[in-house]
Parts: structure tokens; sequence; C-alpha cells
């Protein structure tokens, strides 16, 4: 009996340290739902519709989308804003929630070595193309509005992507930033941030992508917060030498299904250090914009061919006190 009195101390021992950490993992659970505002800004209340796009123009045209609880409204797009020809459509059915169903063939780019469209959702507002719009918003989180300012907030959707053919290179934010919130075209000195959720295009062998690090961020996996380290990658100037200014963040789990949750003000806050890291000196969060911010996913075909999707159940804003 003495002989196992040890045993049981150590057994004691762990359970308690496992307890603890349990605990730990549910108290800043509680304390983040205890701590938040929650608006859901999709679906919303409309009664169900779809658009359905090709190539030969409706390809960018936007619909506003009213939220049931808020009042806040975003702006659909299909956004083929690549593809020169094509058979087939996008089709984007919005009922209890939002199923994107890509289906096209015979595809014509008008760029090669670029994604082929970007069908999703805006929030905010986006004065150039294609949206042209602003949409209604939360009264806290009323953009365009100075990074610096920006209230402490999770943005949380509830999705899945599916693929046939073709290839997903994204699901995503893509998040446009200003030091103008009046622009009505964009050119360096702006930046576009995208934070990838889900992923398969490798940037570490894209020409003109740098690698700046890893960010740790406080990520919302189905309900826990984890601390994730997600790579960094900046593209100095898109597409020409007047172009913006690109800021990836790749997530380590590249979920296809998921509550995935992360913290948008505290990247854009934090991410000064990084595009330093790619010798330019030109962001401050005193002076940028948060513009808007864009749900969506990148596609590519596969020879002419790309047959896939996503559907999105929820969007939510959970503001932390």
């Amino acid at each position: 009996m003495n002989k196992l009195i040890p045993i049981l101390v150590v057994v004691i021992i762990i359970l308690g340290i496992i307890a603890f950490l349990e605990f730990g993992k549910f108290q800043q659970n509680t304390s983040l739902t205890k701590s938040t505002s929650i608006y859901a800004l999709f679906p919303g209340r409309n009664h169900s519709f779809n658009i359905v796009a090709n190539y030969s123009g409706n390809y960018a045209d936007a619909l506003v989308i009213v939220n049931s609880s808020t009042n806040a409204t975003l702006m659909a797009s299909p956004f083929l804003w690549n593809i020169g020809y094509a058979l087939g459509n996008v089709n984007m059915t919005f009922n209890n929630y939002l199923h994107v169903a890509i289906n096209l063939s015979q595809i014509n780019k008008i760029s090669l070595n670029v994604v082929d469209g970007y069908p999703g959702l805006m929030y905010g507002q986006e004065l150039w193309w294609p949206f042209e719009y602003r949409t209604a918003q939360l009264k806290s989180l009323s953009l365009p509005m100075i990074v610096s300012q920006l209230p402490n907030f999770y943005s949380i959707l509830n999705y899945s992507v599916y693929l046939i053919n073709g290839s997903i290179d994204d699901f995503s934010y893509d998040i446009w930033l200003s030091q103008n919130p009046n622009v009505t075209s964009l050119q360096y000195g702006d930046f576009e941030v995208m934070i990838w959720m889900y992923w398969s295009e490798n940037l570490s062998h894209v020409p003109y992508f740098i690698y700046v690090g890893n960010m740790t961020i406080p990520t919302l996996i189905n309900g826990k917060i984890e601390n994730l380290s997600w790579e960094v990658y900046v593209l100095p100037r898109t597409g020409s030498a007047n172009g913006w200014t690109g800021v990836y963040f790749l997530s380590p789990l590249k979920e296809r299904e998921a509550e995935f949750g992360v913290p948008i003000a505290y990247i854009l806050k934090n991410m000064g250090q990084f595009i330093e890291n790619a010798g330019m000196n030109v962001y401050n969060p005193n002076t940028y914009y948060l513009d808007a911010i864009q749900v969506g996913m990148e596609f590519s075909d596969n020879h002419g061919t790309a047959i896939m999707g996503y559907y999105l159940y929820s969007w939510r804003i959970w503001l932390l006190s």
C-alpha cells in the first residue's frame, strides 16, 4: 500500500494539471463570450434569391443584402474579373445560407498566372469597381475607419468549401486600406490585406512574393481560441510599378470546414513590422483607413474547367469590450 501512495500522488498531480489547463481554456472562451456583443452580418432577412453570372456582362453585378437583426447591408458579386470567355456560369444562391456554385468550362483568361475570379460579399466602402458603394453598417464598426481607432473584434465565418475540378487558391478575407477613403482607384500606397483560412497556392514559389516572417494570431476555431503561427508574405507592388501593396496571412490549418474567427483589428494594427521586413516604411496605423472587408474564394481552372464552390452559413462580428 505504501508503494502505491507515490503513484497515486503523481496521478492526482497530473489530473490536477489537466483540469487546470482545461479550466483555463474554458475561462478564456467564457470570458470571450461574456465580453462581446455579437452582431450577425449574414444571413439576412431577404427572401430566397440567386445571382447567375457568366463571363459576358453580369459577372460584376452587385446586390444589397439587408440583415435581419442589425440592418447592416452587404454587397454581393460573382466578380469573374479575369475571365474573357467561358461556357457555364457561377450561381450564388441565397437562402438561409449562401451557396456559391462554380460550373465553368472552356475558360480563357484575360491575364495568365492569376486567378479566374473571387465571388463573395463586401462590407464597408469601396468606391472603385466593381462595387462602387458604401453599405449600411454597424455603429461600432462604421467604415472607413482609421486603423488605430478600430475596436477590438473578431470576424467569424461558418463555412465549408468543396472541389471537383480546378483549384481553390484560397477561401479568404480581402481587406482594403487607403490613406484617402474617397479614392476611386487603387495605386501604390494603398494596401490589400488577404487572410487565407483555406488555401492551396504556395506563395513561396510565386515570383515577387516576399516571405517576411510568422505572426502569432489568437484564432477562434470551432469555439476555442488557439495561438496559431501564420505565415506572412508581402507583394510590394501588384500588377505594375504603381500597383498597390499586398500583404498575405496564411493559416497553418487550411480548414476546409470550420467556424473560424480572426481578430482583424489586431492583425492590421500589428502588421507594420512585417511590411518593414519587406523593405517598405510606408504603413502607419494612424494614417490608414480600413475601407472594406470582403469574404470570398479565389479560384482557378484546370485546363479551362472549374467546378467547385463553397457554403457560407454565417458571418458574425464579435465586438470585445
